[in-house]
């Protein structure tokens, strides 16, 4: 059981990470290249994280812009917002993703982490989730695909050395191995109600029907 809600010295603010990808071609949304070609998912990608970063503008805190390698243009436009560009650093996603919210739970006393495939992130799912961390050690953001959207902590310790190291990703297992891990260390948990990213052509013309990406 992981002990201790706030560690001395941590200032009061909340922390959004934003982790994104480099944009270059044949390096994103490889699962709609099949449909769109590579040029084609590298602008429904710069769409989808166009969006995530504009809903990020709206957070309650400090923003962060995380990319898995050097991007000058990401870099400029996270400089342009007044935020912190940083690179990821690990193996996988799982060990990328501790340590990016170990890095955040440092300064901060509560650090949400998203990703860049869901286009119904907004404010108020932001505050849903620090509201959670007052009675929870992680919150969880599912997916529909039984993935997760975002991942909210205020315990260091938990991420100190990387709890995701089981986790199946990219797939329909993806929630319910990070549930599975990190109740090893606390049965703090809480989940929101999910909502959906876009990963298939599928996924996209339901953006499109909806209005949320243009035609």
């Amino acid at each position: 059981m992981v002990n201790g809600k706030y560690g001395a010295g941590r200032q009061e603010e909340d922390l959004l990470i934003v982790f994104a990808r480099a944009l270059q071609v044949g390096k994103v949304k490889t699962r709609l290249i099949p449909a769109l070609g590579a040029n084609g998912a590298l602008l429904a990608y710069r769409q989808l994280l166009a969006a995530t970063l504009e809903a990020a503008q709206g957070f309650p805190g400090d923003v962060e812009l995380w990319i898995d390698q050097p991007d000058v243009n990401l870099a400029a436009r996270a400089r342009r917002a007044g935020w912190t560009c940083r690179v990821q650093q690990g193996r996988d996603l799982g060990e990328r993703m501790a340590r990016a919210i170990y890095s955040g739970l440092q300064q901060y006393q509560r650090v949400l982490l998203v990703g860049s495939d869901c286009l119904l992130l907004d404010g108020e799912y932001f505050q849903q989730a620090l509201t959670a961390l007052n009675d929870a050690d992680v919150v969880l953001g599912a997916s529909e695909d039984g993935g997760y959207v975002l991942l909210g902590s205020d315990q260091p310790l938990l991420w100190k050395r990387n709890p995701l190291t089981a986790v199946r990703w990219g797939g329909e297992h993806a929630l319910g191995d990070t549930v599975a891990a990190l109740g090893r260390y606390s049965r703090r948990l809480t989940t929101l109600p999910a909502l959906w990213d876009v990963d298939e052509p599928v996924d996209l013309a339901r953006a499109v029907q909806l209005g949320l990406l243009p035609d």
